[in-house]
């Protein structure tokens, strides 16, 4: 299966869904939700079916509760949304995106170091 881009609000869901502990009912999704802003059952029932159609999430029942558990681990995601935001910017050169993070500020020296180290171990890795 190819993983799309989904939209914001779904990307909203899907984030508490792999944040949390699964399945996880509607209830404790909207629960979650709520914390920022009010959510619609109904808009969130629809939300929830398109991530089941676009083959995000998997519905079940836990004794009357609906559960949901994700089909699609939140790596998987970042990896695509990753590879596409980058192509779509800077012509695809990580280093002319970090370069540009670390010019406005966006990350630090610390960050910097932790992308060496990340570096140095996936070196390691390799040459295994």
């Amino acid at each position: 299966m190819k993983i799309k881009k989904i939209p914001e609000t779904e990307l909203e869901i899907m984030q508490v869904v792999w944040s949390n502990p699964t399945p996880i009912t509607t209830t404790r999704i909207k629960q979650i939700l709520e914390e920022d802003r009010p959510w619609s059952q109904g808009a969130l029932q629809s939300l929830l079916s398109r991530l089941i159609d676009r083959g995000f999430l998997k519905a079940g029942m836990k004794g009357k509760n609906k559960t949901f558990e994700p089909l699609v681990s939140e790596k998987e995601y970042l990896a695509v949304e990753s590879s596409s935001f980058l192509k779509k910017l800077r012509g695809g050169s990580i280093t002319e995106l970090v370069t540009a993070l670390y010019d406005s500020k966006a990350i630090t020296e610390k960050d910097i170091e932790e992308l060496d180290a990340f570096i140095g171990s996936v070196k390691k890795d390799e040459q295994r």
